[in-house]
């Protein structure tokens, strides 16, 4: 494509230009406020333990309608039956596309989190801690974190308000420098994408290479770029602790039936 900042830069403006108009809640609350509401939340699901668990691949399966760069890829599939569909095949959390652009909303990651009892990532683009507070509302357990959408001095608070209020997250890097600053920012899961956020292009080496930039003790996810079986493993043999998979499952007539058997076929 022309422009190599199109996907990123659009979508990120188009997610100030929601947070100016007043949609989501301005950030008043007093800590009293939110201590209180988060008791009445109750606890998140332990997205790390489910990172860690013994289970072998460890995935997570991924719902979302479209992609900016593929277009629609399932605009009707049934949300209910597509992630219960996950959680029995075996995945060890749900990812739900929370923007517009992948043809998601806030009231899916409600909806999966009301029918899963493993735990829901929000995926989205986050800029503001009251998309933070609105997923944690909305019963997902982990929320995403894009490096190369954050500046340090966003960074770190958004870690730390996510960390605060009992949520993990998982922050996406796309180079070694990216690895770097995540980690100098207080994150405990990275997650290694092998897409370019700026062109969308896609290389699975990427992730491979970025497991070797992540200290032991420090989860690691592959993002992006799974569409067989043999891609899965090979990110397995080099040492992921979890994989992300996403389009090429949703691009499955049962996506469900697609996560067993790629779980059958690597085990």
């Amino acid at each position: 494509m022309g422009d190599a900042t199109t996907y990123l830069d659009k979508i990120l403006a188009a997610k100030r230009a929601a947070l100016a108009t007043g949609r989501h809640e301005r950030t008043n609350w007093t800590d009293a406020q939110l201590q209180a509401e988060l008791a009445s939340l109750g606890p998140c699901r332990d997205f790390a333990a489910a990172l860690r668990a013994p289970a072998r691949p460890r995935i997570i399966a991924e719902f979302k309608r479209a992609s900016p760069s593929l277009g629609p890829i399932r605009e009707d599939a049934d949300l209910v039956a597509t992630v219960s569909g996950y959680q029995a095949a075996g995945a060890v959390a749900v990812s739900v596309l929370a923007d517009s652009h992948f043809g998601g909303t806030m009231e899916d990651v409600r909806r999966a989190a009301g029918v899963l009892s493993v735990p829901v990532l929000c995926k989205d683009f986050v800029l503001d801690r009251r998309q933070i507070l609105e997923a944690r509302r909305a019963g997902a357990s982990a929320v995403l974190l894009i490096v190369a959408a954050l500046p340090p001095p966003q960074l770190r608070p958004l870690l730390e308000f996510a960390h605060g209020i009992g949520m993990h997250v998982l922050c996406e890097a796309h180079d070694a420098h990216e690895v770097d600053r995540a980690l100098s920012a207080g994150a405990r899961i990275v997650g290694g994408n092998a897409r370019d956020l700026r062109t969308f292009a896609v290389d699975l080496q990427r992730a491979i290479d970025l497991r070797r930039a992540v200290p032991a003790g420090f989860l690691y996810v592959a993002e992006s770029g799974v569409n067989s079986p043999d891609d899965l493993k090979r990110l397995l043999d080099a040492g992921v602790d979890a994989v992300l998979v996403g389009s090429a499952l949703m691009s499955s007539e049962d996506p469900g039936a697609a996560l067993a058997e790629w779980i059958g076929a690597v085990q």
